[in-house]
């Protein structure tokens, strides 16, 4: 039996890729850390929003066990490293409309400012998988502008992913679209400014 196990800063994940199942044990005592993942889990599977369907949740002797759907695929960090450019750009448009997808829900992931495991990219589309330290957005804070701030730290980078996309990414253009969409919400300039050359929306993706 095909077993892979991650483990993070509250919790282990052990997944059963030949069922589709995947179990997310969190440390004794975190039972309210797993309940907020289950009911936004349940909040954004509502809403169509490409996440891992929540089956359960269970409490055994004070462990909080999220049993959910296990999304094969790579993990974005990776997919950024593996992959060509073009196909990067679509999964960046695709973010970046999930982003404000989630800001019209009113959930806030702060870990778009540095995706690295919580989005899973295979040949279905983009899934955000981890929702542990997910929040109500609140006031002015925006998905998407923390993601655009993910982008524009790759731009000031010397990386080997800012050469990748710097024939395909205005970077230049990123800290004024960031200010403007805090203001307008305007998913449409962002889209269609942030990229250079590019249809606006990441239409080849799944919806």
């Amino acid at each position: 039996m095909d077993l892979i196990i991650a483990e993070g800063r509250h919790s282990v994940v052990l997944s059963i890729p030949h069922i589709g199942i995947a179990f997310k044990i969190f440390r004794k005592g975190y039972v309210r850390n797993a309940d907020k993942e289950y009911s936004f889990l349940k909040i954004l599977e509502h809403h169509d929003f490409p996440v891992p369907k929540p089956y359960n949740l269970l409490i055994i002797n004070d462990y909080p066990i999220l049993v959910r759907e296990y999304i094969p695929g790579q993990h974005f960090n990776e997919f950024l490293d593996d992959s060509p450019p073009e196909k990067i750009v679509k999964v960046l448009k695709r973010v970046i409309e999930l982003s404000f997808k989630l800001d019209e829900i009113g959930i806030f992931l702060d870990e778009l400012s540095n995706p690295t495991k919580n989005i899973i990219v295979n040949s279905r589309g983009v899934f955000f998988i981890d929702f542990e330290r997910a929040q109500e957005l609140r006031g002015n804070k925006s998905n998407v502008t923390q993601f655009l701030s993910f982008l524009i730290r790759v731009g000031k980078s010397s990386s080997q992913l800012k050469k990748k996309l710097e024939r395909f990414v205005n970077f230049d253009k990123l800290v004024e679209l960031s200010k403007e969409f805090k203001q307008s919400k305007d998913l449409e300039k962002v889209l269609s400014e942030a990229f250079i050359g590019q249809p606006a929306h990441a239409s080849s993706l799944p919806q």
